[in-house]
């Protein structure tokens, strides 16, 4: 501390009067500020760990979350694609002014027999399979995925890897040479 007396001294002497008053109040303003701090940071070890470990639980939340967000996107982007795939399958399209559906095809049954079970949309227009890899291509013969069309009597593969219903969540994230099917079915 008397270092720091002696140093002010010599330091007023050379900046004057008005100087020195406002280096004396920078001086304490610094001092209550580290102050502050200092009462801020006494908290226990306790405390401590336990914020550490709330913001880490949260961090592990986000995580979580995304993850499940990511998954939700991949099986949107296959379901996307298999509208395309049965509109390009469909040639005639759909007419009047109502939409068609994509349903998941289920082992060991006809798209004929599945389209039937719905509501509105009874008609079997196409089957499709289809199945992509993800990333951006490189170059322009590159093969980014691959796809079936089939007839609606049709029963064909019944590799558990292909039916997206009996798949668990996470398949499409692990399993890439998945050939999910779909029924494209249309109102009659």
């Amino acid at each position: 501390m008397f270092k720091v007396a002696v140093l002010l001294s010599l330091v007023g002497l050379c900046l004057g009067g008005a100087k020195m008053k406002a280096l004396k109040g920078d001086l304490a303003a610094m001092k209550e500020d580290f102050a502050k701090v200092m009462e801020d940071t006494n908290g226990s070890l306790e405390e401590l760990e336990a914020a550490i470990n709330n913001v880490v639980s949260m961090l592990n939340d986000m995580k979580e979350a995304q993850a499940k967000k990511d998954i939700d996107n991949q099986w949107q982007a296959l379901h996307m694609a298999a509208a395309a795939a049965c509109r390009g399958s469909t040639p005639e399209g759909g007419k009047g002014p109502w939409s068609n559906s994509v349903i998941p095809k289920e082992n060991g049954a006809k798209c004929s027999d599945q389209c039937k079970r719905n509501a509105d949309r009874t008609v079997c227009k196409a089957e499709v399979s289809l199945t992509g890899y993800p990333g951006k291509a490189t170059s322009y013969t590159q093969k980014v995925g691959y796809f079936y069309n089939y007839e609606c009597d049709g029963g064909w593969n019944e590799d558990i890897n292909h039916n997206e219903v009996a798949a668990d969540e996470t398949a499409i994230e692990r399993i890439q040479t998945a050939y999910y099917r779909f029924c494209c079915c249309a109102k009659p």
